[in-house]
């Protein structure tokens, strides 16, 4: 089983003494933690860390270390053995950590999430492109996220987007939206159904398509770019390429799945795990 305990000591990350030969070895997560789970978009990661270690040929532990997003992208450069949970995968940040050779997490597409009544003013899908100056900051993003297929898009209208940072996103972005201080913000729809019913939010959502998101998001494990991180990853990948491993996952996912997305999700894993084989 994973060890679940943080290495706090006066808001300065500590490590467990490892020797880089060591058969043991120890990730530390950076990241935001609420409530026991990894972010607020990621279904039950504590989870499939577990199955990772279950799974793992080496004594494989995983230790937590909370911080923003942005700041886990400063320190991994200077850490030794950190790694972050569920990264979308791209050049830039191919040059600053290692990434699994698998998706720990699979999303359906990404949605435009707009208050109830607002839903009719989107015919068909959401244009990111289409955003006008007279429409500035009135749709919304998480700061130094990234969006996957959808990041050139946001980098072309960035002037005219509202970004949030910090922890809660999820919780912010549904209050200023139910407050109508925003027309509406980009993220998965089953995440914000989610969190509106386990906190028994009184509010209305819909969510619209959003031009050029029409396939599910990989989000990967991601670990520093030294010898301990690439250990790291490996141990993850050969994990991760067991049978009993690869089966779990898709469980998982599919129980996290509205209906809908359930063989969208499946398949796509299933796919991606044969043609890796």
């Amino acid at each position: 089983m994973t060890t679940l305990n943080s290495l706090i000591v006066g808001g300065v990350i500590s490590f467990l003494p490892f020797m880089v030969n060591s058969a043991a070895l120890e990730a530390v997560l950076l990241g935001e933690f609420s409530n026991n789970s990894i972010d607020v978009t990621q279904m039950k990661p504590m989870a499939v860390l577990d199955l990772l270690a279950q799974n793992s040929q080496q004594d494989l532990t995983f230790t937590f270390q909370e911080m923003s997003i942005t700041r886990g992208w400063m320190e991994m450069p200077k850490l030794q053995n950190a790694c972050m949970y569920n990264k979308v995968k791209t050049p830039a940040r191919e040059k600053v950590g290692y990434f699994s050779q698998y998706p720990i997490t699979l999303y359906p597409p990404l949605r435009l999430i707009v208050r109830s009544e607002d839903a009719k003013q989107y015919a068909t899908d959401f244009d990111i492109s289409s955003i006008q100056p007279s429409q500035q900051m009135r749709y919304a993003l998480v700061k130094n996220r990234s969006y996957g297929v959808l990041d050139p898009q946001i980098v072309n209208k960035k002037q005219l987007l509202f970004f949030r940072d910090g922890p809660n996103s999820i919780a912010k972005l549904l209050e200023m939206l139910s407050l109508d201080r925003i027309d509406g913000f980009i993220e998965y729809a089953d995440t914000v159904n989610t969190y509106i019913l386990d906190h028994k939010a009184n509010f209305e959502i819909k969510t619209i398509p959003i031009k050029g998101a029409n396939k599910p998001s990989p989000g990967y494990i991601v670990c520093s770019k030294t010898d301990y991180g690439l250990q790291l990853i490996h141990a993850i990948d050969k994990a991760m390429s067991q049978a009993s491993f690869q089966q779990a996952l898709i469980t998982i996912h599919q129980e996290f799945a509205s209906v809908e997305d359930k063989s969208l999700l499946g398949d796509e894993l299933i796919t991606i795990f044969e043609n890796a084989n």
